[in-house]
């Protein structure tokens, strides 16, 4: 059973602060919450749902993801709350800020909050390194400096370091051939949104004919992408998108 049990871990989390030495810990952890919430009639079963935890749209083992990350020390289960400190020592300020969201949309109930947050802190194992890396590499490609990347996280109206969204968004492919957004693929690469999953970003998208009174295609899509960080919280636009004066919000 101990190798289920460690297969089954592969499956929750990769490297979520867990390296091949933590593995039998984890696996006694996860042993002692599934003695708790399943039963031996069940037990067979729900390791087989873990084992295809990847493909969960709902949590399939009831507060199972409350009883891990309550042990890991990562969820205060009485105060209902993320150790967002912990969190972000022992998985990275990167994976953190991914779900930063995410962790922060309390709900009542308990399990629901933790698998939540524990889905996002899996998806950003996934998908946070790769948007960071792709950053880098436009912003090499680009002769960008540090300083000037760091100037760039200020969101001005105009971009501050020309097309280097354009270099990023063709990268993670964040638009089809007729210029449509692919919402999926910027949700991956930038994490939940403020609101909820249901954000409307329609809006977003500029007419054809704004497009082309765009200085060039660069500039159309920072605009976008400044509505896009509206939309989160991340700016304040005070006028259209073709004027826009903006100031960086802090999210609470």
């Amino acid at each position: 059973m101990r190798l289920r049990l460690i297969i089954s871990l592969l499956a929750l989390w990769t490297v979520c602060g867990t390296t091949r030495a933590d593995l039998t810990a984890d696996a006694q952890i996860l042993e002692k919450c599934l003695h708790d919430l399943s039963s031996p009639e069940r037990i067979n079963t729900d390791l087989k749902k873990l084992e295809r935890y990847g493909e969960w749209t709902s949590e399939e083992v009831p507060c199972l993801m409350h009883c891990l990350a309550s042990a890991k020390g990562w969820f205060d289960a009485e105060a209902n709350k993320w150790h967002k400190q912990r969190l972000a020592d022992e998985l990275g300020a990167d994976i953190y800020n991914y779900c930063h969201y995410e962790l922060h949309r309390k709900s009542r109930n308990g399990c629901s909050y933790a698998y939540r947050g524990l889905r996002c802190l899996k998806q950003a194992e996934l998908h946070a390194g790769t948007s960071i890396a792709t950053l880098l590499r436009c912003t090499s490609k680009l002769n960008a400096t540090n300083v000037e990347l760091l100037q760039y996280s200020k969101l001005k109206p105009r971009e501050s370091i020309p097309c280097l969204f354009q270099c990023f968004a063709d990268a993670l492919h964040f638009y089809d051939d007729a210029g449509n957004w692919q919402l999926q693929n910027w949700q991956q690469a930038f994490g939940p949104s403020r609101q909820d999953q249901q954000t409307d970003y329609n809006g977003c998208r500029l007419s054809q004919e704004q497009r082309n009174q765009a200085a060039n295609k660069c500039a159309w899509m920072y605009d976008e992408y400044l509505c896009w960080e509206q939309h989160n919280g991340n700016l304040r636009m005070e006028t259209s998108t073709s004027t826009t004066t903006t100031t960086t919000a802090k999210p609470n």
